[in-house]
């Protein structure tokens, strides 16, 4: 009874997943290869670095691209862009 209302607020446990795992859950969950990620490019010092990354779904001719301080926060923006793309159209 305390927590109700902030237990109520909580995101569903699918929503604490990160864009990649969702993703990849979809298409997996649809038989679809997962997707292929790459870094198109990067810029700045070693210690400054920024990444540019693809998201690549061939079977669903979806190319989604993210840029981050770390490879990881680039893939998880390509991901997430990919994602909304495939969730839109179906």
């Amino acid at each position: 009874r305390l927590y109700k209302t902030r237990l109520e607020a909580l995101p569903d446990a699918e929503q604490l997943k990160d864009p990649k795992t969702r993703l990849q859950e979809y298409l997996q969950g649809r038989s679809c290869p997962v997707p292929v990620y790459e870094v198109v490019s990067m810029t700045g010092e070693a210690h400054n670095r920024h990444f540019h990354t693809r998201c690549r779904i061939e079977s669903l001719g979806v190319e989604a691209f993210g840029e981050g301080a770390s490879r990881r926060i680039a893939e998880q923006e390509a991901a997430q862009k990919a994602l909304a793309f495939v969730l839109e159209k179906r």
